[in-house]
């Protein structure tokens, strides 16, 4: 048996000894194998074509492209550097200096110390005004809105396009965009991108709101605390003269030139006086706290002494303020602003609402798989009229049900139109006085400083003799001193006039001078 098995195999292995012996040469041959010279055209792998690149979709594509550098625009403008117009633009260096005090009221509190100037009070109150902080992020609100609008259109266009279905047998696995897709909502988004825009804008004059008040509020407080100071200087040393003259009246009594009535109304005087450096003590004080309020400092924060400084006394053309102020002031700004906001509003509800040039019963969408044929679906074109809208009927009868609110909104823009109007009327007015009270103050501090003041001190000089000699009475000497006292801080009232003058007046122009 073993034999035979023996046998068997080495007749297996002869006889598949054959089938290896080309083997080697075949694959050999196959891999050094060239196709004839007619056959390699039709082998060689084809070239790459160029691809071309796609071409930018001029629909909705382009809408948000727009809407995104509106936004980027406008987030420029909130930085410190930009080109946008501002009510004040401090020096970049100073900003730079006091940028550690926006968080840090203690670099606020050193910056303040005596001496400091109307500038730095400028500055300071433009990086911790709380009311101008919250003006800032009102606008960064609304720009919000562009990511809203461009959002919500775009998840729209994908519901429409995924819901359209899908015909994977034919041509490339992609959703059918529709035509009624590309118009008119890349026209509704544009009209939509200007009305956030709009919006941002009015919030954009806001804050110009905010920071004008409240430097306004600032300029007007350095100017009154420089006042109080100078008033608590004059009234100090009308209070020591009074006392030389209370112990000058108290002599001529000892000696019996005089009687003790006059010695009891120089006392009184001197006694109302001291009250008064009492009450500008106080006076300075509300002020500081002002100014706190203004600077979101705490309650016991020092405030040192302005630097003392006399205002500018150029007077603006008032003819040539007008047309300005109607040009610059931020409510107006704001009122036109919301003007374009309604007119883009109106714009868009005629769009959405009354019928268009077109009605679109013509436009053809490439759909020929499902719209041609006997297995068509739907029709390319409307081969049946619909029992609302018949023959001799309107094609679209039903946007009347909201063409009354359209109505409103026009109304309620035109009653904007006319606010506004209303607006640079009053502006015209509020101009009108405010430059008033700053040509008055220009004119009687000029007046006080050139003639009163020296006539006052020259008829005190004359008194105070006049009474040590006995030719003029106690009587008159009161009055010289109360008249000096009177004009002298009247003048020191008018000057700083000037400075809370031109503030108004900036502030209702709407421009710093």
């Amino acid at each position: 048996m073993k034999l035979i098995f023996l046998i068997f195999s080495i007749f297996f292995v002869l006889s598949a000894s054959p089938a290896f012996g080309g083997y080697q040469e075949m694959k050999a041959e196959i891999d050094t194998y060239e196709p004839p010279a007619y056959l390699l055209p039709q082998t060689r792998a084809p070239l790459a074509e160029p691809t071309e690149k796609p071409a930018r979709e001029t629909g909705s594509e382009n809408e948000k492209q727009q809407m995104w550098e509106m936004k980027a625009r406008w987030e420029r403008a909130l930085s410190a550097n930009n080109d946008e117009p501002a009510f004040v633009r401090p020096a970049p260096r100073l900003l730079k200096h006091l940028k550690p005090a926006t968080d840090n009221a203690s670099v606020a509190i050193r910056s303040l110390g005596d001496g400091f100037s109307l500038e730095i009070l400028e500055a300071l109150t433009l990086l911790r005004n709380p009311g101008i902080r919250a003006a800032k992020r009102r606008v960064r609100a609304e720009l919000e809105s562009f990511t809203q609008v461009s959002d919500l259109d775009e998840v729209l266009r994908q519901y429409t396009a995924f819901t359209e279905g899908l015909m994977n047998g034919v041509g490339p696995m992609k959703g059918k965009d529709s035509v009624k897709m590309k118009f008119p909502f890349p026209g509704v988004t544009a009209l939509k991108g200007q009305v956030v825009e709009q919006s941002v804008r009015a919030a954009r004059e806001g804050l110009e709101i905010a920071r004008r008040e409240a430097v306004t509020g600032a300029r007007k407080a350095y100017w009154n605390l420089l006042f109080i100071r100078k008033a608590r200087q004059i009234t100090s040393e009308t209070v020591n003269l009074f006392r030389d003259l209370e112990a000058v009246a108290d002599t001529r009594y000892r000696s019996g030139a005089t009687s003790f009535q006059d010695v009891i109304k120089v006392s009184i005087r001197t006694k109302i006086l001291e009250e008064d450096l009492i009450t500008l003590r106080e006076k300075q004080r509300n002020i500081e706290a002002g100014l706190r309020a203004i600077l979101n400092l705490s309650p016991d924060a020092a405030i040192g002494h302005p630097a003392n400084r006399k205002p500018g006394v150029s007077l603006p053309s008032l003819s040539k303020l007008w047309p300005l102020a109607r040009e610059k002031r931020q409510e107006l700004r704001k009122m036109r602003a919301m003007i374009g906001k309604m007119e883009r509003m109106t714009e868009m509800a005629e769009t959405m609402i009354l019928p268009p040039f077109t009605l679109g019963f013509s436009v053809y969408e490439d759909e020929a798989v499902i719209q041609t044929g006997s297995a068509a679906m739907k029709p390319s074109f409307p081969v049946k009229t619909m029992a609302s809208a018949g023959a001799g009927l309107p094609k679209k009868p039903w946007f009347g049900t909201r063409d009354a609110w359209l109505g409103q909104t026009r109304q309620s823009l035109a009653a904007l139109r006319e606010d506004l109007k209303k607006a640079e009327a009053a502006t015209d007015n509020m101009v009108r006085n405010a430059w008033f009270a700053l040509d008055k103050a220009i004119r009687e501090a000029a007046l006080y400083r050139n003639t009163v003041v020296g006539l006052s001190r020259s008829a005190l000089d004359v008194s105070t003799r006049g009474y040590e000699s006995g030719s003029v009475s106690f009587a008159d000497v009161i009055s010289s001193y109360a008249d000096w006292l009177n004009v002298s801080l009247a003048l020191a009232r008018k000057q700083s006039d000037i400075g809370v003058s031109k503030a108004e007046l900036a502030q209702v122009a709407g421009i710093s001078f």
